[in-house]
This record gives C-alpha cells, structure tokens and sequence, in this order.
C-alpha cells in the first residue's frame, strides 16, 4: 500500500538569542490512507512544527516530505497552495478570527480558488457540519460555541473538501475525557469512511487511545511509541504527559 504521506531524515533547527533549537532530527514518518497516527509530545516539543511541515507550510532544512509520492520541495509555490485546503487540510484551534456564521467559516475554503459554485460549496459545508454532528453551530458565530463544537467544527471545515491527508493539531488540548474520547473516535471513523490518513499532534495521552499506531516526539526526536489493542494497559515513556484513566483501559 502506498503511503499518502512521507518523511525521511526530517531536520528542522531554530535559532533563538545565541541558542540552536533543534526541533527534529533525522525523523523518519510513514502514513497510510485509513490510519490515524497520534504524535504525542509535551507542549513546545515541537509538534506543530511537525505538522506545518507535512502540509507544506513550513520548509524542512534537511530531509524529504512525500505526500501522495510527491516531494512537497519540488513544488512550486502555487501548487502547494493548491494541495493545502484541497488534498491536505488542517485543523487547528485558531478559529474565523472574524465574526461570521460557522457555515460560512467551513465553506470559505471551498470559496476560494475553487470551481466550485457557491451553492455547492455550501451544500459541502452543510453536509460536513453534519458529518460530525455540529449542524446545530451553522448559523453561530465562533465566540458563542463550546471549545467541543469549535473542535467539531475545525474538524468540518477540514473535512468538507474531501481531502486525503488530515492533520490535526492538538484539537482535544482544551476538551474533557469523555469529549476527547468522542472525538479521537469521529477521527477513527472518518479515516476508515474516507480511507484519510489523518496524523494528529496530541499533548494527553489519554487522547492516543483511537488510534492505529503512536509516536512520540521529545528532544527533537521522533520514536515508534507504545501499541497496545482495547483493554490493555498501555506503558508510555516518561515525557511528563499527563495520564488519565478513560473507559477504553487505563494509562500507567
């Protein structure tokens, strides 16, 4: 099976006041479509930067990013900004950051650019709204909505263009147990329905349970996490997560 989304010997560096940060070194990713990979990680570990640079956002200093056999570096600008929103969607927890109905804030991408009419964008965002079960947040605006349907709501407008690779960045940061376990599974399920490789930056383990594979992401490297099947105690390394029990089994 081809994987939709590769990173190989990935390295990225910052330089702060006289200091080098290195982010990643040497990090190495393979995602399938239908699986859903969590990277899991303290906060500043540099998992956003993970993700910007997957979705062609953000330039690696060394190693190669292949989405669909594609090596994103040889892309020109306007292709890339073609595939992001497109075949690559992001979901985040920024928000419109203006004031505008939920519905038209997950039909804008599909505005812009698009040979879409406005009556079929639309009808796209509507039906994604529905998909996860946020129809009732259409004619709302960001600022009067629950950080749980804002994070259904990121989900939608990422969804609505049908893209094949998804990534998600720290979505369930804010959300309680019984919220993040529902939406890890709405995640499980779109992956499956839409065969979408959905790779997913988390900071609570206890968000790891849905998914197919783990990965971690501390000191700059990124290492094959803990597996573990329903039931079954799962052993994370000590990378200061927090850990909480949930219904599926319990985190020690």
């Amino acid at each position: 099976m081809s994987a939709v989304l590769q990173m190989a010997e990935v390295s990225k560096r910052y330089r702060r006041g006289g200091r080098e940060l290195h982010v990643l070194r040497d990090a190495d990713l393979e995602l399938h479509a239908g699986e859903v990979l969590s990277v899991l990680g303290m906060r500043g570990q540099g998992k956003t930067t993970l993700l910007r640079i997957a979705a062609g956002m953000e330039s690696a200093d060394a190693g190669v990013v292949s989405f669909d056999g594609r090596d994103l570096a040889t892309l020109s600008d306007g292709e890339l900004s073609r595939l992001l929103g497109a075949r690559i969607a992001w979901a985040g927890k920024s928000g419109p950051g203006m004031r505008m109905r939920m519905l038209d804030y997950v039909a804008m991408p599909l505005l812009v650019g698009s040979k879409s009419s406005k009556r079929a964008a639309y009808a796209q965002a509507q039906s994604a709204l529905e998909r996860v079960g946020a129809q009732a947040c259409a004619d709302t605006e960001w600022e009067s909505i629950s950080d749980w349907e804002r994070a259904l709501v990121e989900i939608a407008q990422a969804i609505a263009a049908q893209p094949a690779l998804l990534l998600v960045d720290d979505v369930t940061d804010t959300l309680g147990i019984r919220e993040t376990d529902e939406l890890t599974a709405l995640l499980r399920e779109l992956a499956r329905d839409r065969r979408l490789g959905v790779l997913m930056s988390v900071s609570d383990a206890q968000a790891t349970l849905w998914s197919d594979r783990i990965m971690t992401l501390s000191g700059g490297r990124l290492t094959q996490g803990p597996q573990a099947p329903s039931g079954n105690v799962i052993e994370f390394p000590d990378l200061g997560i927090p850990r909480r029990g949930a219904e599926r089994g319990s985190i020690s």
